[in-house]
């Protein structure tokens, strides 16, 4: 989706190209419509057939204002919407990530925040959705050709490449954040490794590096940008996993769930020791999310199809995340109006947990 902020306000324009019915999709889009047009700034659009091409719509939408219109995606009734339009079409560009509809113009005051695995899946749409509503971002990982692919078509995202279990890494990630911004409002650590296998399967080696990414890391990062965070009254969001809650068990990645709950602890415990210093630490704990990890980490594709299938079947909601959903989670818990929330881990699995 494109946008153009003017005197007379915002237009944008999208196009579908379909995979269900015409007339499914026209209705989909008719109770998206219902929706737009009883939201304050709304002002008119037009939805027309393409002339050429009959499996293509082009969505022409104009509103008062970028953050009127973000509003309106950002509400759980457009989500809900948008997953029936995206049931019937595809977006070019994607209208489905919630505030991928108006970028605001950069601004040397604007928020700065630090996200690590940010060259994939969760972290990328992290960095995404930050960058489209207005913040400046440095997106941390191990290989230069994904952070570039994070940051095309973002003036605002810039990369670092760094393997924040080297010693000495974790302050030159901050150091570069205060070179190019000058400051950390949010840190999101994010990044994680997961690799299945039982405790017999597993080699000391493979123990440490999923240890090291997903807790030694963590703790490094934040304690170098203690300083930083201390002086924006920053927030620190640590990235979990809902398998650690609660009393359930992990076979086959015990070493990744033990790493996950000693990072729960961190935010709890950090929560306390750092809040004098006026930081705010909070926790999310997504569901299995399709962010192409499992292959990542060694499946092959009919196995990690075969994982995603049986994870939709147990989870209520009947189906596994997508990113775009956990980035706008974790851009909503590092907000301002968020603040009162502090030591708590927020499970976002559509219910899988409660199975």
């Amino acid at each position: 989706m494109s946008g153009q902020e003017t005197g007379d306000g915002i237009t944008f324009i999208n196009t579908f190209t379909l995979s269900g019915s015409p007339e499914e999709f026209e209705e989909a889009f008719a109770r998206t419509s219902q929706y737009m047009a009883r939201q304050p700034g709304f002002v008119e659009h037009t939805l027309a057939r393409h002339t050429k091409d009959p499996q293509r719509y082009v969505n022409i939408a104009r509103w008062q204002d970028a953050e009127s219109l973000q509003r309106a995606v950002a509400q759980p009734e457009f989500q809900g919407h948008a997953a029936a339009l995206r049931a019937l079409a595809t977006s070019d560009p994607q209208m489905y990530a919630p505030v991928r509809t108006a970028r605001r113009a950069p601004s040397d005051e604007a928020p700065v925040v630090v996200v690590t695995g940010g060259g994939t899946g969760i972290g990328r749409a992290t960095a995404h959705a930050f960058a489209e509503q207005g913040a400046r971002v440095l997106v941390v990982g191990r290989t230069q050709d994904s952070l570039v692919g994070t940051a095309k078509g973002y003036d605002t995202i810039r990369t670092a490449v760094a393997d924040l279990t080297a010693e000495g890494s974790a302050e030159e990630v901050v150091a570069e954040a205060l070179r190019v911004f000058g400051r950390i409002d949010v840190l999101v650590n994010n990044a994680a490794v997961s690799l299945h296998g039982t405790l017999a399967d597993h080699t000391r080696e493979q123990d440490l590096t999923q240890i090291g990414t997903n807790l030694l890391a963590p703790i490094a990062l934040t304690r170098a940008a203690l300083d930083a965070l201390e002086a924006s009254g920053g927030t620190v969001v640590n990235i979990s996993t809902s398998g650690s809650l609660g009393s359930r068990t992990w076979p086959g990645a015990s070493v990744f769930g033990a790493s996950k709950v000693a990072l729960d602890f961190l935010t709890r415990t950090w929560a306390v020791e750092l809040a004098p210093r006026g930081i705010r630490v909070i926790g999310l704990a997504p569901g299995v999310v399709d962010s192409g990890i499992g292959v990542r980490m060694g499946m092959s594709g009919e196995q990690y199809d075969g994982f995603l299938a049986e994870m939709s079947s147990r989870a209520p909601a009947g189906r596994v995340g997508r990113p775009e959903e956990i980035g706008w989670w974790i851009t909503q818990l590092a907000r301002d109006e968020a603040r009162y929330a502090t030591g708590v881990v927020v499970p976002v699995d559509g219910g899988l947990s409660l199975t």
